[in-house]
């Protein structure tokens, strides 16, 4: 495996663009230091806070939006924060999700309250999911549901991925 050193007073390995399998390799040795302590330059060796992180790594929750009705469109719109939480218990039929403002790099969580009867919900088709398969949602009033997504800019696409049935 290829590896690149680099020593900053702290040395850490990074695999090359052709390794595969490196995540035990950034899981083992230095990381999980890295990770949970301070580098402010200071050498406090503080453990982070939340106020540690620049303002586009924090998350930052929009509120809730509400979605009544049946056959509705939604704009989830990103300049608001990265959380999302979307109340469908009273939506029926489709909804269409237009996602807007979108950061490079950036995640985002939407958690959806789900109505008791099936709902479509259509997303652009620049949100691709694993293997290919859409969540199909909890069919349970006030279920929640949730959504990964990360912006890749690049090819301007989302990966996402779900989780089903907050109980």
């Amino acid at each position: 495996m290829g590896y690149q050193t680099i020593s900053l007073g702290l040395t850490l390995t990074v695999p090359t663009a052709s390794t595969r399998n490196w995540t035990q390799q950034l899981l083992t040795g230095a990381w999980e230091k890295i990770s949970e302590h301070d580098h402010s330059g200071g050498g406090n060796g503080a453990q982070l806070t939340g106020a540690a992180f620049a303002p586009n790594f924090g998350l930052v929750q929009a509120g809730v939006q509400t979605v009544v009705g049946n056959n509705q469109s939604l704009t989830i719109d990103f300049n608001g924060g990265n959380i999302h939480l979307v109340d469908a218990t009273a939506a029926t039929g489709t909804l269409t999700i237009t996602l807007s403002n979108p950061t490079a790099g950036a995640a985002y969580k939407i958690f959806f309250k789900n109505p008791a009867t099936a709902l479509t919900v259509i997303w652009p088709a620049s949100v691709k999911w694993p293997q290919g398969q859409a969540p199909i949602w909890t069919e349970t009033l006030n279920a929640v549901d949730s959504v990964d997504l990360y912006h890749e800019s690049i090819a301007g696409v989302y990966y996402s991925d779900w989780q089903l049935n907050y109980g």
